[in-house]
């Protein structure tokens, strides 16, 4: 049995408890920093738990202070309270532990480093995606890597006088969950440049991929962070990349694009940076790749929202963004 002064103590911990998950959840809301640990959709669920957390802590505590008696457990469930001190420091302490990290720790985005411990992937981080792609025949390492069909294409004529028949041959979908890939890429392919925007920044890596070879020598801007591994500097490269995100940065998974300077990179890791040049197709670890040899690099400000999400209509999004310029 508990005595009245452990039940009361205990409720008054787990009272403490509610509230301070209560108030951090409206500090992230409230400093807009939610966004380092969670995906819009899911940001929206949080916020509506403040008030049903405070709701729960008010009525533990006044069960602590007014409903206590000696010898009786609280909820009368049969779930009787831990009766030990070290059980209730290892119980609470389990709880009270990540609520001090997330007070007092500063908010800021994933990096290199944390892309360095998951692996940082230089294709698009979908698995069905990538094997669709390798189905298709791939060159032998060392042979021309852009087919005659293909270096015909990326020289053909400006965006106005592309055909949509002629866009529908060059784009087939490999299949019929490849439909919205191939859409997008007809409309990525007839832009000038080719903006790799946030909104739909996997889904537009994934789209150029998947048809790498009819995209090579196209112009591209994209934004992200500088990422560096050995493997890279010593070719004097680097990589520019993006966290996605699916529904927290626990699942958040780093991925990006090689990048080839004419000169070495000077830029320290995890610099956000805007890459303006061409699209290659090329080789690490004897698998194919993207690569862009970049004409211009310039250092810019962190986004605010510094990870990336997926997108549930990538074309209705392409067009609505395209409609706003």
């Amino acid at each position: 049995m508990n005595s009245a002064f452990s039940i009361r103590w205990q409720y008054g911990i787990r009272s403490f408890l509610m509230i301070g998950l209560a108030l951090l959840i409206i500090l992230l809301s409230r400093t807009n920093t939610l966004h380092y640990y969670l995906a819009p959709h899911m940001q929206k669920l949080l916020l509506l738990c403040p008030v049903p957390l405070l709701f729960i802590a008010f009525a533990m505590a006044w069960h602590g202070i007014v409903g206590a008696r000696d010898g009786e457990d609280m909820c009368d469930c049969e779930h009787p309270l831990p009766q030990s001190w070290f059980k209730t420091m290892l119980v609470y302490g389990m709880l009270l532990i990540p609520l001090l990290f997330g007070a007092l720790l500063p908010n800021q985005a994933l990096g290199s480093d944390m892309a360095a411990k998951k692996g940082m992937s230089f294709t698009y981080p979908n698995p069905d995606i990538r094997r669709k792609t390798d189905i298709k025949s791939v060159p032998a390492p060392g042979s021309p890597i852009l087919s005659s069909v293909s270096r015909g294409a990326a020289s053909s004529p400006p965006k106005d006088k592309w055909s949509q028949e002629t866009l529908d041959k060059l784009f087939v979908p490999p299949d019929k969950y490849n439909t919205e890939f191939a859409e997008l890429a007809k409309r990525l392919y007839q832009q000038p440049i080719i903006q790799i925007k946030p909104e739909i920044f996997s889904e537009t890596i994934g789209a150029i991929e998947l048809y790498k070879h009819a995209f090579e020598g196209k112009k591209v801007q994209v934004t992200g962070f500088v990422y560096k591994d050995s493997s890279l500097l010593d070719k004097g490269l680097f990589a520019v990349g993006r966290f996605l995100v699916m529904c927290c940065t626990a699942d958040a998974m780093p991925f990006g694009v090689i990048v080839q300077s004419h000169k070495p990179p000077s830029f320290d890791k995890d610099t956000w940076v805007t890459i303006e040049g061409t699209l290659h197709a090329t080789y690490k670890n004897n698998a194919p790749i993207l690569e862009i040899r970049s004409d211009n690099i310039t250092e810019v400000a962190q986004p605010e929202s510094p990870y990336v999400y997926t997108q549930a209509d990538s074309v209705a999004t392409f067009d609505r963004l395209n409609a706003a310029y």
